[in-house]
């Protein structure tokens, strides 16, 4: 199991509300390349986000920035990371094992409730989630500026992926 599979069934495992995005998500939608990070939106209800952070803790991961991850259950707080330290995520590592690695998305438009409408269901290894669309994967990526070497990758991969059905 790898180390994108394990932090997956962690999170399903503690019932976290999460849609799954970013590098993993376009490593299973059949684009070729390494990603190191697990990115996700999450629902940012109280009680999800404790099951988040219970989960966190139980993996050993912990926040990279000096922030207590409680406090990001605050859409204020949420704001003002975006805002004054131009976070696009909230990260979480395993200072033991670095490619364990769990980024959260804080920007509105990575939002959960963003996100949503553009989900589907798949299941991988025995476990079931919430995986962004192929096509909304495309749109993110092309809303990317100015875009990385990968993220042109992943564009031209994702654009013959929906092209080819």
């Amino acid at each position: 199991m790898g180390p994108h599979t394990k932090i997956l069934k962690e999170l399903v495992a503690g019932g976290v509300d999460f849609i799954l995005a970013g590098g993993v998500a376009c490593v299973l939608h059949g684009v070729e390349r390494v990603t190191m990070d697990v990115d996700v939106a999450i629902y940012m209800d109280p009680m999800n986000w404790d099951r988040l952070i219970q989960v966190m803790n139980k993996m050993g991961l912990v926040p990279r920035a000096p922030v207590r991850p409680e406090t990001l259950a605050d859409p204020k707080v949420r704001q003002a990371m975006v805002e004054e330290k131009q976070a696009l995520v909230f990260t979480f590592v395993n200072p033991d094992e670095p490619i364990l690695q769990l980024d959260v998305f804080l920007r509105p438009e990575l939002s959960y409730e963003s996100l949503k409408p553009h989900v589907q269901w798949m299941e991988v290894g025995g476990i079931r989630f919430q995986i962004i669309s192929p096509d909304r994967l495309l749109a993110l990526k092309k809303a990317i500026q100015p875009p990385r070497p990968k993220d042109l990758l992943d564009i031209a991969a994702l654009e013959a992926k929906i092209k080819a059905g």
